[in-house]
């Protein structure tokens, strides 16, 4: 997508995100969309300062959304806006009913009330579960039940809340995130598909428990629905509670509550995740502090049996069973662990997690990435995905779904006639692609007998710190995928005092982080990197990006050597 068409599908997606309720905000309140230079790397500064930063990159920019005084605070942070759109005013009135807002979308009873009718309607099929209460109702304060349906053909046992099932189980969690109003209709139209009556869902029902979960965290979802046709871009939970003596605000950069994607205990706190509770990624008080974080751990503790052995970096087990879906938006990534931590860290079951996930990203079509958040988009510490591998070994992904190619969908707030002509369509080959792994998503794939080298010794500057400086190798009459232990040789000279990281880029996009920091203390550095790309084609034009943290001389790349 070029730089115009995405600014374009960017405002049309922000439009609506920064509104306090129906009425239109003066001119001179208006939301404005920034986007920034932040390199992979660098935005934990980004999140640091308190910005409201949209799910997507494009290169090295991300996008800021705020109001007329963000562009000076930016500023300020280090992260002069290279672009500043003012977003257009929200779209004309819906019709309304008591269970819909903007257009159709459903409020929480309407989705508890949908799933009493599904399991009224199909007792042989579908169990509700009330699993636990949102924050508002642990305070008395009104509040709703947590609530979760399973489908399956019902034998004795199924849908207990045991981790003995004999059925391994698929688990997709919508609207963790209030304001992406995509995924609660993707998980609705996915319960109706279960008991539709599909060919292609019959079979999968006599093996696979089907757990869903359409709005986890529902005091949010009614502060979303309480701007009507202007719908609240609230992220969070309802934790109003005041720790720091502040009052927060009304703009997306300023909403009460915890983000429920920053609290749990895995890597809590450590990467793009605030410690002020106005911020959008607030971490809460505490690992788990929330009521709706805990809820969700003891269901799937109590669904999944605990695969992790003592030490992390180990795999589970290969006949580990169950896949655990989070469904978010608005980019166009299908992301797996690990979200927090270094970038270049990877999961004991990266291989089969990255294969899955290939395979999603090819079938949601051009412009998906797939990969770890840190390679692809952004680190995110405290994260559900990375709970629920960390603590159970079960394969865990993150779906961020994201525009159509015509960008007339996208967005958290896309028309609601996009969920039927554009999400849906996508979404449901998806899911049953993943359904059908869920008995053995850690298969392992066979290693290549053969290796395949080549090397570039061409000489190439690198006398810049922005942009890298990338290279590219184009290999060609290869059979079959990389090794796992493919291999990347790199060998600089005449550098003095510079500090280099590197990424190599598949030839899909995918980008591998092979290091952070590279110190060239010696007048000729140089490393070798052993990366798994047994999930890449090795035919194509390989690409080695090479950016300049801080530089203070001159230099060149002597040359590199790629060994699949």
């Amino acid at each position: 997508m070029n730089r115009k068409r995405l600014r374009l599908a960017l405002l049309c997606a922000a439009a609506m995100l920064v509104a306090s309720g129906p009425a239109v905000a003066a001119p001179d309140d208006r939301a404005h969309l920034y986007e920034v230079h932040a390199p992979s790397g660098t935005e934990q500064d980004l999140f640091s300062g308190g910005f409201d930063v949209m799910e997507h990159r494009q290169g090295d920019s991300l996008f800021v959304l705020g109001d007329s005084a963000t562009g000076a605070a930016l500023e300020r942070a280090g992260f002069p806006a290279t672009d500043d759109q003012v977003l257009p005013e929200p779209p004309g009135r819906f019709a309304a009913t008591a269970d819909t807002f903007y257009g159709g979308y459903r409020s929480v009873e309407a989705h508890h009330r949908h799933l009493d009718q599904v399991a009224g309607e199909h007792p042989g099929l579908a169990t509700v579960v009330d699993y636990g209460d949102s924050w508002l109702k642990t305070q008395n304060r009104g509040g709703h039940d947590l609530r979760a349906i399973c489908i399956t053909r019902r034998n004795p046992g199924d849908c207990a809340l045991s981790p003995d099932s004999p059925k391994p189980r698929f688990f997709v969690l919508g609207q963790l995130h209030s304001r992406e109003l995509t995924t609660g209709e993707i998980a609705w139209r996915w319960i109706d598909h279960l008991v539709g009556g599909d060919p292609q869902i019959t079979a999968l029902l006599d093996t696979t428990e089907f757990w869903i979960v359409p709005i986890a965290n529902p005091d949010g979802v009614d502060n979303v629905q309480r701007g009507g046709d202007a719908p609240i871009s609230h992220r969070k939970n309802g934790n109003d509670t005041n720790l720091q003596g502040t009052t927060c605000g009304t703009q997306s950069q300023s909403h009460h509550g915890v983000d429920l994607n920053r609290n749990t205990t895995s890597n809590w706190g450590l990467q793009n995740a605030s410690d002020r509770q106005c911020d959008q990624t607030y971490r809460g008080t505490a690992p788990d502090s929330e009521p709706e974080t805990q809820a969700l751990q003891r269901l799937w503790r109590s669904l999944y049996r605990d695969h992790r052995t003592a030490d992390p970096a180990q795999p589970a087990p290969t006949d580990t069973t169950g896949i655990v879906l989070s469904l978010h938006s608005y980019g166009n990534y299908v992301l797996f662990p690990w979200s927090g931590g270094a970038p270049d860290r990877r999961s004991g079951n990266d291989a089969p997690l990255r294969d899955l996930a290939q395979d999603l990203a090819a079938m949601a079509g051009p412009g998906w990435q797939y990969g770890q958040s840190g390679q692809v988009l952004y680190s995110a510490s405290g994260t559900t995905d990375d709970w629920v591998y960390d603590e159970l070994g079960v394969a865990s992904f993150v779906w961020e779904l994201g525009s159509s190619p015509d960008q007339t969908c996208g967005g958290f707030f896309p028309a609601h006639s996009c969920q039927d002509s554009f999400f849906w369509p996508k979404a449901l080959p998806m899911l049953l692609h993943t359904a059908r792994h869920t008995a053995a998503p850690y298969t392992p794939v066979p290693e290549p007998t053969t290796e395949c080298a080549k090397t570039d010794d061409t000489d190439v500057p690198i006398i810049t710190r922005t942009p890298p400086v990338t290279v590219q190798m184009t290999i060609s009459g290869c059979q079959g995928n990389p090794r796992s232990a493919a291999r990347l040789e790199v060998h600089f000279k005449n550098l003095r005092g510079s500090v280099i990281s590197l990424d190599l880029i598949a030839p899909d996009g995918t980008a591998y982080k092979l290091q952070h920091q590279l110190q060239s203390e010696l007048p000729d550095p140089g490393g070798s990197f052993t990366v798994d790309l047994s999930r890449e084609s090795r035919n194509g034009t390989w690409q080695l990006r090479i950016h300049d943290v801080i530089w203070v001389g001159t230099g060149d790349l002597d040359w590199w050597r790629l060994t699949l």
